[in-house]
């Protein structure tokens, strides 16, 4: 359900405060300021005005729309990861390309006889 529709008829305000934004998508305050931080949420959803920053629901339900509409068609299909997702399994497994951590080197131990 998009934002706008979730507020109803807030007498056609576009515009709302970071508290207001964060209690319409049910998230905290701090949620959207770390996502704003990193990037995720774009600046031209959101904008500083007077030392306060502000979000346009508009905007962010567009933004958010077109995040759907951006995904790679090969995940779309019907190829599946080595990983299993969704209870099935890939024909071949595929290696991981991550490395994995080396042991210690186990020194051989020694016996003292007296």
């Amino acid at each position: 359900m998009a934002v706008a529709e979730k507020l109803g008829d807030e007498s056609g305000h576009d515009k709302v405060t970071e508290k207001r934004m964060a209690e319409l998508l049910g998230t905290t305050t701090k949620a959207l300021q770390r996502k704003r931080e990193r990037n995720i949420i774009p600046a031209g959803v959101w904008m500083k005005i007077d030392g306060r920053i502000m979000y346009s629901k508009w905007r962010y339900d567009e933004w958010l729309e077109s995040q759907w509409n951006s995904q790679p068609a090969s995940s779309l299909s019907g190829s599946r990861s080595g990983s299993g997702s969704l209870g099935t399994r890939s024909d071949a497994a595929k290696r991981s390309l991550s490395r994995k951590p080396q042991k210690a080197s186990q020194q051989p131990r020694l016996y003292v006889l007296k």
